[in-house]
């Protein structure tokens, strides 16, 4: 009885959870309010990375990676890619996990370029571009949302 205790009020203390999402299609509004008819915040592409705050409805409260807060519809987000974007000026794409690797045909991308992550070599991250290329960038000049849970008191 006393576990079955704890542990219900453990579920009650530690509330909130954030997810990491990816945007799912090419042009998906960003909004305000959790409704269709509220202004539009940001138009995002696929692969674009938020983080996951609340929900309300068909409605989720994200995150993007400059700490700004929008609303987005359920159908426009997914939790089964994994995908990053450059938060830095600009990033090198290099053929391989390190800067003595030389750089793929594209040479570098601008801040806001999104990927989809295929995987990590230490502080390297492997990403697919939308035309299926694949790069290497450093995890410094990246934002990937990451799931965690918060406990508050």
């Amino acid at each position: 009885m006393k576990r079955a205790t704890f542990l219900l009020a453990l579920t009650l203390l530690f509330p909130l959870f954030s997810h990491a999402l990816c945007v799912n299609g090419d042009r998906v509004n960003l909004r305000k309010k959790p409704d269709a008819k509220s202004p539009v915040t940001w138009v995002v592409g696929r692969n674009m990375p938020l983080l996951e705050l609340d929900k309300k409805g068909p409605w989720i409260q994200v995150k993007d990676f400059e700490g700004v807060r929008h609303w987005i519809h359920a159908r426009n987000v997914t939790t089964k890619v994994s995908c990053v974007v450059v938060r830095s000026k600009q990033a090198n794409l290099r053929l391989g996990p390190g800067p003595q690797f030389g750089q793929t045909d594209l040479g570098f991308v601008k801040r806001y370029t999104t990927f989809k992550k295929m995987g990590r070599d230490e502080e390297w991250i492997k990403v697919q571009d939308s035309f299926g290329m694949v790069h290497w960038v450093n995890e410094t000049a990246l934002w990937e949302p990451r799931n965690y849970s918060r406990i508050t008191f």
